[in-house]
């Protein structure tokens, strides 16, 4: 084989390629730096990205189904005055949820942590002679189990916080700063958020600009699928985590008013808020609920178990499936196993990211397969067919 020009360029490509490899894997924990410092840099356009992302699902819903009108008047200004009330209502509407959030569960929390310190030496105290009273019963011999001195424990707990007040001011201080740090980015990435929803079509455009202009056209079309199947992916299940765990939170708060569980408000928005991670946050929640009330009632503890799963079950299988259908579309242990680890990656945020990048994941390998096994039976067909067949007619 000749070396041409088109050769040379090929093996020049391939060994800058090999070349920047090398460089990359030789140089690992540097590339790890400057990534590090880069999302440093770009923290706050990445928590706009995320906001964007979120609050488009609202702000699609304003626009398509309660003030589509006005995108079909004939009216001009009707029509430029859709977005803007659409955006203030998105965001209207979000900060709204989070404040009634803050102004019921910081008093609530306040009032549960109290709680808790004055129960929790009887609790001890009745748990010890509930265990040796049931291991008792079973002969089990109740020798090994230690006395626990009450005021000995919490003297132990009070104690503690003035021996290391000075470890918990400082940290407090350091807190305090990377609180502050996280808050600017934060109503930065708002307030850029913004300026993304009101100009995405026009984002979008540019996006799709610059793919076709560095790609080739078999490999951009390639991309703009894998982007829509992305964004549709990640649209579904946000818009149905959400539904899903709003829902979930006041069916939970209705039935815990009405069968008199403790810590209603605070234990509800727990469940509200781990619903929004799939399969692990239910279970999560239903713990944590159980636990504050273990302290007040054991046998309502138990109740509230069993009331959290009949709840879920008929909410799961009769209402989220009417109101917003299946979110992913994914077989349930592929769903286990993205959110099992999606968690040990990247924690909480690792296990919501996981499930829909599973389901684009398994949309892309279902239709590559398709197209495998479409091109094989093409192949086949050819390979079977007789000459009469494979004739071209004139």
């Amino acid at each position: 084989m000749g070396l041409n020009l088109k050769n040379i360029e090929k093996i020049l490509l391939i060994v800058l390629c090999s070349a920047i490899i090398f460089a990359l894997v030789f140089n690992f924990m540097g590339v790890l730096g400057f990534l590090g410092k880069l999302l440093g840099f770009t923290t706050p356009i990445i928590i706009a990205l995320c906001i964007a992302f979120v609050l488009n699902v609202f702000l699609t819903g304003f626009e398509t189904r309660i003030f589509g009108f006005m995108r079909k008047s004939k009216h001009k200004i009707i029509n430029k005055l859709q977005r803007p009330l659409c955006l203030t209502l998105t965001y209207a509407l979000a900060i709204g949820l989070l404040a009634l959030i803050v102004l019921v569960i910081i008093p609530d929390i306040s009032e549960t942590i109290t709680y808790i310190i004055d129960k929790l030496p009887a609790f001890i105290v009745d748990s010890r002679e509930w265990l040796v009273k049931t291991l008792t019963d079973f002969n089990i011999p109740t020798n090994d189990i230690p006395e626990i001195d009450v005021n000995s424990f919490m003297k132990t707990i009070t104690d503690w916080f003035p021996k290391y007040s000075s470890s918990i001011v400082d940290g407090a201080i350091s807190i305090t700063g990377s609180v502050f740090g996280v808050l600017s980015d934060i109503l930065f990435g708002i307030i850029v958020s913004a300026y993304i929803l009101a100009q995405k079509e026009k984002i979008g455009i540019f996006m799709k600009r610059v793919i076709n202009s560095f790609f080739p056209e078999k490999c951009a079309n390639v991309i703009h699928h894998v982007c829509a199947q992305t964004y549709f992916s990640f649209t579904r299940f946000i818009g149905g985590q959400l539904t899903e765990a709003i829902i979930l939170g006041v069916l939970c708060y209705i039935g815990m008013l009405i069968f008199g569980f403790p810590n209603a408000a605070i234990i509800s928005i727990i469940i509200c808020i781990t619903a929004l991670v799939p399969v692990v946050g239910a279970l999560t929640g239903a713990v944590i609920g159980a636990f504050l009330i273990l302290i007040t009632d054991p046998i309502k503890a138990i109740l509230f178990i069993v009331f959290l799963v009949i709840l879920q079950q008929l909410e799961g299988n009769l209402i989220y499936p009417k109101v917003v259908g299946k979110a992913v579309g994914l077989p349930g242990v592929i769903v286990i196993s993205a959110v099992l680890v999606g968690g040990n990656i990247g924690g909480v945020l690792g296990a919501l990211i996981g499930v829909p990048l599973a389901a684009v994941i398994y949309t892309l390998l279902k239709e590559l397969l398709d197209y495998i096994a479409a091109k094989k039976k093409k192949e086949k067909e050819l390979k079977e067919a007789t000459p009469e067949q494979l004739e071209i007619p004139n």
